[in-house]
């Protein structure tokens, strides 16, 4: 497997979540999250974003234009910096 930080020109990467909470707390996380994504599929950064079925877990398809911006995009998810979702993978394409 090729690691994200292999990319160095525009691409795409999937990125994949588990819930770790689902209090109160985590809502409000939830709720900033689904706002933060909202403004970067806004400036064309988020392609796709969906439930897996049944389950506790998302993905979300991002668009980078390099490895740099995905760290930045991962460190300023809400839900990720309040250990409410934890990033499971990131698989480049």
């Amino acid at each position: 497997m090729i690691h994200a930080s292999a990319y160095k020109d525009p691409h795409h990467v999937m990125l994949f979540f588990e819930e770790n909470d689902n209090t109160a707390h985590a809502l409000q996380c939830l709720s900033a999250r689904e706002n933060y994504y909202q403004n970067l599929k806004n400036s064309g950064k988020v392609v796709m974003s969906g439930n897996f079925w049944n389950q506790d877990k998302n993905f979300i398809i991002v668009y980078v234009s390099n490895d740099v911006e995905l760290e930045q995009i991962i460190e300023n998810d809400p839900a990720l910096q309040q250990n409410v979702l934890e990033l499971v993978r990131a698989m480049p394409f």
